[in-house]
């Protein structure tokens, strides 16, 4: 409807003209704030009353739906434009906006700019804030004939020092209520001198805090996740039309403990980043581990996820993946993952589970289907846990918890018919697949791709990254053709190998080994680091004395420290004893043997751990002895 004035009001639906297929409906509208949420998946987002309204006007944004109201008649769109103009000049140009001597002034000058033959009276002009200061700023106040009672008592410049209270003092993370509010207000009114007679009562604020868009009132309240949790609605299934088209991706955090293998030391809560084809509801990709979400975990997801057809189970390359948050999207690990594969990205907002909704049921499922009766749960609350004592209780290790997670969710939950489908998850794969194969990779492939590219100069037939340095004899071959920066491709995971691509042929991959493989084999980069700080911290006399296996005897001390504060119940880089190299017990034996050659030395600035003969699951020789 040409010049037709849109004002957006809640249940408007539309689309975005670049993205037609993608539809979203308004919420909610209130202090020139758009809050709406996509009819599919429920994902929301906010946008200001004037770019909203430009996006509509220049065709950007296309109606779906409009309840009543939404669009009015050009007639009166036009008077409302007429009355605007005065209304939100006075508010910007005016200290009191509803003075009858300043509007008398401002109202020929706006009349004078819009051409208006009949100016309005200032009286008039006064009328119109109050009616508009009273909806919230809604251009739906200014239309003729509108309805209710407008002849408020308080002024607008009252109204400004209410919404200030309301903003400085009500909408707080801590109690308050329209009594605070009230106090406020008091205090602004003796100091502007402004009579105590007009003074809002607390009913009359508490009527206009019941005009707040609720969402924002809990979201100030409680915080932004509980917020979209109330306010978004489940909304549309989001479809997929076929096998590996669309993935989604998150990590949970499992309601068990795990314990030490050897110590049978309760080691906390593992972690399970997991993949779910949205066609069929099969599992895809796992990995269970004591690691939080990061990149380097999703990697290992995905690593999973494409190789999985190798060993017969579902799996491939996806169309579409939905990763496990914003964070996890802009990492360049996964674009360049993403961008090798053919794989499109799509963001999705932290703590919103209707981003994800089908992997946030399963992870439901999962938890009640088999994590609660096994030994060692922590149940979903203390309520449900009561006098349960999971950490005694705990009898599994980290690998029996994988072979139990996978078992169920092979012979239990893809065999299970499923609510939504009617079918069970792995019937529904395998007839998916007989039309259309998904793609996978060899597990070396996999390897190689799923890695963190960085930029390393080489020296001496070597790269070095965090201070770890690699070598390969191809490498002097790329320095000698006078190629010096090469792109490393890094498993966080895992540093004791790196692949380096040939920069004149990318289709070849050159590994290059760790020039120190008893420190690096099955060494994490989280490790690593700790490891690094350990050394910092050490005097550059204590550094020589112990070199050249200082690596190894700080990692000695951080593993040392991790299951000192294990027992003591502080735990600290708790995954870290889950993932010992196995050879480090030889190297160890090294280690100590060379005792006697380093007491030789005064060390007495050094902070020593008393050798102990074993912590975590490594055995450790002292003196030479098991």
């Amino acid at each position: 409807m040409e010049n037709a004035l849109f004002i957006p009001q809640p249940g408007f639906r539309f689309y975005f003209k670049e993205h037609p297929d993608y539809i979203f409906e308004i919420g909610s509208v209130t202090h020139n704030a758009i809050r709406y949420a996509a009819i599919a998946g429920g994902k929301s987002f906010s946008i200001h009353s004037n770019e909203f309204e430009s996006c509509y006007i220049s065709g950007e944004i296309l109606c779906v739906f409009a309840p009543d109201k939404l669009i009015i008649n050009p007639k009166h769109s036009a008077e409302i434009h007429r009355r605007e103009r005065y209304v939100i000049s006075a508010l910007q140009l005016l200290e009191y906006p509803t003075s009858d001597h300043l509007l008398s002034d401002l109202i020929p000058k706006i009349s004078a700019q819009i051409k208006d033959p009949k100016p309005p009276s200032s009286r008039t002009v006064a009328r119109w804030i109050t009616q508009y200061k009273f909806s919230l700023d809604n251009k739906l106040s200014l239309k003729h004939k509108s309805k209710g009672n407008f002849n408020l008592r308080f002024s607008p410049e009252i109204y400004q020092i209410l919404n200030q209270a309301i903003d400085e003092v009500y909408l707080k993370p801590e109690y308050r209520s329209s009594k605070d509010v009230q106090a406020h207000m008091l205090g602004q009114f003796m100091e502007q001198g402004i009579p105590l007679d007009n003074l809002p009562t607390r009913r009359s604020i508490q009527r206009y805090i019941k005009k707040l868009d609720p969402f924002i009132e809990l979201k100030v309240k409680k915080g932004s996740r509980i917020a979209k949790k109330k306010f978004q609605a489940a909304g549309k299934s989001i479809i997929s039309p076929f096998a590996m088209y669309m993935v989604e991706i998150d990590t949970h955090y499992l309601d068990i403990i795990v314990i030490d293998p050897k110590t049978k030391t309760a080691l906390g809560r593992p972690f399970l980043a997991c993949a779910i084809d949205v066609y069929s509801r099969t599992i895809v990709g796992t990995y269970i581990n004591m690691y939080p979400p990061s990149a380097a975990t999703t990697l290992e997801v995905i690593k999973d996820m494409i190789t999985r057809p190798n060993q017969k189970l579902p799996g491939g390359i996806p169309s579409i993946i939905i990763p496990d948050n914003g964070v996890e999207f802009k990492n360049n690990a996964l674009e360049r993952v993403c961008e090798q594969l053919k794989i499109t990205l799509t963001p999705s907002q932290v703590g919103t589970p209707n981003n994800k909704p089908h992997i946030e049921r399963f992870f439901s499922t999962l938890t009640h289907g088999i994590l609660q009766k096994l030994p060692g749960t922590t149940f979903s609350n203390p309520t449900e846990r009561g006098e349960y004592n999971s950490s005694k209780s705990a009898q599994l290790t980290l690998e029996q918890l994988r072979e139990y997670i996978n078992r169920w969710i092979n012979e239990v939950y893809h065999k299970s018919i499923h609510h939504t489908t009617g079918r069970s998850p792995i019937i529904m794969w395998q007839d998916a697949i007989e039309d259309i194969q998904p793609s996978f990779l060899t597990e070396i492939d996999a390897k190689i791709l799923c890695r963190r590219p960085i930029e390393r100069n080489i020296n001496h037939g070597q790269v070095r990254v965090d201070n770890i340095s690699y070598f390969s004899h191809a490498l002097t071959t790329l320095q000698a053709q006078g190629i010096k920066t090469v792109i490393v491709l890094i498993d966080d995971l895992n540093l004791n190998e790196v692949f380096i691509i040939d920069p004149s042929n990318k289709d070849v991959v050159i590994q290059a080994d760790s020039t120190n493989q008893d420190y690096t084999f099955g060494l994490t980069r989280v490790t690593h680091l700790e490891v690094q700080k350990l050394k910092k911290n050490q005097s550059q006399l204590d550094r020589k004395k112990i070199s050249p296996l200082s690596d190894l005897y700080y990692l000695y001390k951080l593993m040392h420290e991790i299951q000192t504060n294990l027992v003591r119940k502080k735990p600290r880089l708790k995954p870290l004893t889950l993932e010992l190299p196995k050879q480090l017990q030889r190297v160890e034996e090294q280690l100590f043997s060379k005792e006697k050659d380093i007491s030789e030395q005064p060390i007495s600035t050094i902070n020593t751990a008393t050798p102990t003969n074993q912590f975590g699951s490594l055995e450790i020789f002292k003196h030479g002895k098991i």
